[in-house]
């Protein structure tokens, strides 16, 4: 029992009526991963951004810190 065109045609519409909500939903979903994505990445770049200045900050310490401690070593405050 083969089914004919229009019973192949029939389904075909039914089938794509019925997926409609489905397809309605998924792009819904695909919209929010792409939002999601773009925020994911632009926190990658902030996370990027405060490492480096972390760094900086860290190292521009370190060089005051030496200044410090020669400083105090001029003025004998600390033992050389």
């Amino acid at each position: 029992m083969a089914l004919s065109k229009e019973d192949l045609q029939a389904i075909n519409e039914l089938m794509n009526e019925q997926l409609k909500p489905i397809n309605a939903r998924l792009d819904i979903i695909e919209h929010k991963q792409d939002r999601t994505a773009k925020k994911l990445e632009d926190l990658r770049l902030d996370v990027a951004i405060a490492e480096r200045d972390i760094r900086r900050d860290i190292h521009e310490l370190k060089d005051q810190m030496e200044t410090v401690v020669e400083v105090l070593k001029m003025n004998e405050l600390i033992p050389q």
